[in-house]
């Protein structure tokens, strides 16, 4: 039951991953800006298009492995579920960062960092959860 809620969390993040990004990716700039500090780094816009779109589909893709190589054991396949939705949910914060850094509008970039280190966050705190999970497993049933 928990690997198709899992399941249905994985996917509706994916969805909401490529719709934020195909529309972030249309009010781009040609060049676009990743970072100013210390030095300005730039990428171009289909740079940035074929970067991103191979990252999110190698890192989705892995969840069809993933389901493969562990089919005996549920727990692990639904925790990795949860673990790629987290990590779609940190691309979706970057994406919006790097959006509005580029956008040209006057913005207080500090308003993003909650995004930014909450999904980064509940990253961190997803992969700790899985050695928690054994943990208590190994000690519950003895």
């Amino acid at each position: 039951m928990t690997v198709k809620i899992f399941k249905g969390v994985w996917f509706f993040s994916m969805l909401g991953l490529l719709a934020i990004f195909f529309y972030i990716y249309a009010g781009l700039p040609e060049t676009v800006m990743l970072w100013d500090f210390p030095e300005q780094t730039t990428i171009s816009r289909s740079g940035l298009f074929y970067s991103f779109i191979s990252t999110i589909a190698i890192l989705n893709a892995t969840v069809y492995l993933v389901r493969q190589i562990s089919a005996k054991e549920g727990g692990f396949t639904s925790w990795f579920y949860g673990m790629i939705a987290t990590l779609n949910i940190f691309f979706i914060a970057v994406l919006g960062f790097i959006y509005v850094f580029n956008g040209g509008d006057r913005y207080d970039y500090t308003r993003m960092a909650p995004a930014i280190y909450g999904s980064l966050i509940l990253v961190c705190l997803w992969l700790i959860s899985w050695p928690v999970i054994k943990i208590f497993r190994k000690f519950s049933t003895n």
